[in-house]
């Protein structure tokens, strides 16, 4: 697993989990914040970037242990989760699989439960990717993941995304898409006693921000952020104001 490590060292690192085909240099905006005051480590999921992978590592058995790996490589017992997305559920699954691992989760644009319509496009997506390859299902993919504004300013942004998808194993993207048609963790939070931050952007079609209040209310202890003018990777198109919330969260943790 390809893991990157900074700032100062001493208290419960903050672990950041990124979205569904993209790698961990896209936290690097966060990493630079919230390393000032905390030991910061990001990591690729099985599969992605550097981190080797097959369509097997997509089993919610292993992405549950995902925390504890991380944990132990680093030589500490429990790690703030920070998760966008698929990071999101991967965070919510780590925390009801090792919850003496999770000293807290913020979860970012996503959710915990979906419509049989969301379910569907994702297996459709699964099967597409397998048939035809990344190509295939590339703008559909991210047609809804920013507002229009940032798609007309920023294309570096956007051509920056199509590549990285574009070097993503087909065979494990869909089993990966598979196994996020198949998420449901709804009722399980209940069980969750790690206090929980839950930020959506308010134009998220994805999961949008009703998602984000079914979320928010099943935890015990969970709190909900809506960030304006953003689509459903706010920690790309709004940065400064993610990084604001999630920093001001933290700080509330003893």
């Amino acid at each position: 697993m390809n893991v990157v490590r900074t700032g100062p060292r001493g208290g419960t690192p903050v672990v950041l989990i990124h979205a569904a085909g993209l790698d961990l240099t896209y936290w690097d905006v966060q990493i630079a914040a919230l390393s000032v005051d905390h030991d910061v480590v990001a990591f690729d999921l099985p599969g992605h970037g550097r981190s080797a992978g097959t369509a097997e590592d997509w089993s919610m058995d292993r992405i549950g242990t995902i925390a504890g790996r991380i944990s132990t490589s680093i030589g500490v017992e429990r790690v703030h989760l920070v998760g966008i997305s698929l990071g999101g559920m991967v965070a919510q699954a780590c925390a009801l699989a090792q919850p003496s691992r999770v000293a807290s989760m913020t979860l970012i644009d996503t959710a915990a439960t979906f419509p049989d319509g969301a379910r569907t496009g994702m297996r459709t997506r699964a099967a597409t990717v397998r048939a035809e390859g990344m190509a295939a299902a590339i703008e559909p993919m991210i047609a809804p993941w920013f507002t229009a504004e940032t798609v007309a300013a920023r294309p570096e942004l956007l051509d920056r995304i199509r590549k990285t998808l574009l070097a993503d194993d087909p065979t494990l993207q869909g089993a990966m898409w598979d196994l996020i048609a198949e998420f449901e963790a709804l009722e399980a939070l209940a069980s969750v006693a790690c206090p929980t931050l839950v930020i959506v952007g308010d134009r998220d079609e994805v999961t949008p921000v009703a998602a984000a209040v079914t979320l928010r209310d099943a935890v015990p202890e969970a709190d909900l952020r809506v960030v304006a003018n953003a689509a459903h990777l706010a920690t790309l198109e709004r940065p400064e104001i993610v990084n604001g919330q999630v920093l001001s969260f933290l700080a509330t943790i003893p």
